[in-house]
């Protein structure tokens, strides 16, 4: 049989034009790509970067002022602020508060004329600050000053470098019977802000010369890099910032060099953080897109050299295949009718093979029996084989997974030791492990910040001696050996506050934790410590709120419950009687109808200070609700002594009321109950027989005093 010549590409010649082709598609979609995608995408990424660097940076200024100006407010509402008269006392308090907030470099309380009355260390006390914008602005209300350095304070704070910059917050001290005392100020060191900034920025980003610059109102630079900081600028994004706007922009500075630059503006969001200041985070451009730039190259390179690569091994494979095929056609040719060539199956890919194909059809059946036979032999041995490679392939396999399984459950472990030591000494709560011993073995870097032992000085030194105050050593050694005998204790795996000692021997208040863990030779104590200053602070300041009444800012009804049967009991030890004074006002609706509750809320006001100045200082005022008012008298000598302090309250009342809508007049009604030091009426008792005497007085014609 004939076959018809056909012309047929060669294989070399279809293995190098592939590859070739490939390979210059593949290198003009990369440069597509990198140039039309990665570059931007880069640069969108570094400018979000930035962008919430500048959000973060925004929110920490804003809120640590907010939680200075509560601080403040806190410090301001202390009794002993208020009332004290002794500066040692006040200046004690101020030291320790600076303890526990060193970025607080000074806090002082004034007199009403300006004259430093009492600073934390005695401070600037005497010193004259009425000129100071702190002093006017505290007198009116909350103040923050902006950004200053140091002037009365240069000489007195010790400081490696020697200059102090400051902001200050100041508002007005009252003392407990309203009247104006003086201004609290509290100069917040700008150390404060700089511990921000290196707190926001990672080792990276400083690698990466990502940097903080913060902006005064007038363009100067308050916080950045040291040859820029107290320099003006004047940059797109600074004026964006000014604006209330927050993002990030490629823009040129003043020493010429390309920057991205993310921006925000504090003060906007938090109204005790009134000083507004333009936060910029900045990085040079082609830092910024450094890392494409490479990848870029490294891309290029990479490719051109698999392009040649491929290119040469296309050539080559070419070539070697086909080698191979021309010879064993030829030889098949001369060779076909010998029987010499087993038949392949017929393909029509290429010419070599094709030619190959249709030379060895011919041999196929002559070749059937012979490989049937063949087949036939080998088919036993081709199970036995396979029987025994499989088995062999299995108990490997299980072999390897066994071993895999242990070197998985040992890295494992390794991993969780090293997460866990990890965890204990980054965590916020300081860390202590103690030995049944006492015995210190482990102590955290938060132990270190609390406690002020280093880790290599604390461990393997008795825990009592570290940070157990004196008092308290008794009484852990003996918990510590009953939990030894019995295994019952009142402070394990239970969470307790207790005083702990710090190492300049200042006790503090911690909630501690402790936790035991047996062991194969002993106990090993876990005890987490977290400081809990200001949550106590906190809490003294809310109870002292809930007990105030906000519009006169006398004591409420649950100051009264609290301090009335108080008094009841003070008399019947003294032996002496009291009185419950129970106060309404004639005519207080037609003030609120006539003039507003503005009006009705002024004459309150004034109300509770009048009575306030009629009465002793040992005496309780206390605002009930309404135009209602409660006033208990202590250590009197009889009826009379009341009824004359009756007199006096009913004689303040009639005096003219200026207010701010008008001037009014009216008058009250006062009923009053005696409690003797032998009788058994309660405080609830008390206040309803005051209510019902009022009433009496009332139907008598008002504007007099009834007792029961």
């Amino acid at each position: 049989m004939k076959h018809r010549k056909e012309k047929r590409l060669r294989l070399a010649t279809l293995v190098t034009a592939g590859v070739c082709a490939t390979v210059v598609v593949t290198m003009l979609a990369l440069f597509v790509l990198i140039d039309h995608f990665a570059a931007n995408y880069a640069r969108e990424q570094a400018r979000e970067r930035l962008q919430q660097l500048s959000w973060q940076m925004r929110d920490s200024l804003d809120l640590g002022m907010q939680h200075a100006a509560n601080h403040a407010r806190t410090i301001a509402d202390l009794p002993m602020v208020r009332d004290a008269d002794d500066a040692a006392v006040i200046r004690q308090i101020f030291s320790n508060i600076r303890q526990y907030f060193p970025d607080y470099a000074w806090i002082g309380l004034t007199d009403r004329q300006g004259r430093v009355f009492a600073g934390s260390e005695g401070l600037l006390e005497g010193a004259d600050v009425s000129q100071r914008n702190w002093f006017s602005g505290g007198k009116i209300g909350l103040f923050t000053g902006d950004y200053h350095p140091a002037v009365l304070l240069e000489n007195k704070l010790s400081r490696p470098d020697g200059s102090w910059r400051f902001v200050d917050i100041a508002l007005p001290v009252t003392h407990s019977n309203g009247e104006f005392r003086g201004v609290l100020g509290v100069h917040l060191s700008w150390d404060w802000a700089r511990g921000i900034a290196h707190e926001l920025l990672v080792p990276t980003d400083r690698q990466y010369q990502v940097e903080v610059i913060v902006v005064r109102d007038d363009g100067m630079i308050i916080l950045g890099p040291d040859y820029l900081e107290e320099t003006s600028i004047n940059t797109d994004s600074l004026n964006l910032s000014r604006i209330g706007s927050t993002g990030a922009i490629a823009e040129t500075w003043a020493d010429g060099r390309r920057y991205l630059t993310g921006y925000a503006q504090t003060g906007l969001r938090n109204p005790d953080a009134s000083v507004k200041w333009s936060v910029l985070i900045r990085q040079p451009e082609e830092i910024a897109l450094a890392d494409f730039r490479g990848l870029q190259h490294q891309i290029l390179l990479v490719g051109g050299g698999i392009g040649l690569l491929l290119a040469l091994v296309a050539i080559a494979l070419g070539r070697r295949l086909a080698k191979p095929l021309d010879d064993l056609s030829a030889a098949i040719v001369d060779q076909s009718k010998d029987g010499a060539i087993k038949a392949i199956p017929i393909t029509n890919n290429y010419r070599e093979v094709h030619l190959l194909s249709m030379t060895l059809a011919s041999m196929v059946e002559r070749e059937r029996q012979h490989v049937m036979h063949l087949h036939a032999l080998n088919e036993n041995l081709e199970n036995l084989v396979h029987e025994r490679t499989s088995e062999i392939e299995q108990k490997a396999m299980a072999l390897e997974a066994s071993l895999a399984q242990q070197l998985a459950i040992q890295a494992r472990l390794q991993d969780s030791e090293a997460e866990l030591r990890a965890i204990l000494h980054n965590a916020n709560d300081a860390f202590i492990a103690i030995d049944q011993d006492g015995i210190i073995v482990e102590w955290n870097e938060q132990a270190e910040h609390l406690l002020g032992w280093t880790r290599t000085e604390a461990c393997g030194r008795k825990v009592e001696q570290m940070i157990i105050p004196p008092a308290q050593r008794a009484a852990y050694a003996e918990s510590l050996q009953d939990f030894l005998n019995t295994g019952a204790s009142k402070v394990i795996n239970r969470r307790v506050e207790v005083s702990a000692l710090r190492r300049d021997g200042l006790e503090f208040p911690v909630e501690l934790a402790v936790a035991s863990v047996p062991r194969h030779n002993g106990w090993l104590f876990i005890a987490f410590l977290h400081d809990i200053t200001e949550r106590q602070l906190l809490q003294a300041t809310l109870t002292n709120m809930a007990l105030k009444d906000a519009l006169t800012d006398l004591p409420n009804r649950r100051a009264l419950m609290q301090k009335l049967p108080e008094a009841i009991v003070r008399a019947a030890r003294l032996g002496k009687p009291l009185a419950v004074l129970f106060i309404d006002l004639d005519g207080f609706k037609g003030i609120n109808d006539g003039y507003g509750h503005e009006a009705g809320d002024e004459l309150l006001r004034t109300m509770g200070q009048r009575i306030v100045g009629v009465v002793r200082a040992t005496d309780t005022v206390v605002r009930l609700a309404g135009d209602e008012f409660v006033v208990v008298l202590e250590m009197l000598n009889g009826d009379a002594d009341a009824l004359e302090v009756a007199d006096k309250i009913l004689q303040a009342i009639q005096q003219p009321f200026v207010l701010s809508a008008a001037t009014v007049t009216l008058s009250g009604s006062i009923g009053i109950a005696m409690h003797w030091p032998q009788d058994l009426t309660h405080a609830e008792q008390l206040i309803t027989l005051a209510d019902g005497a009022m009433y009496a007085a009332k139907k008598q014609g008002k504007n007099r005093a009834v007792a029961v």
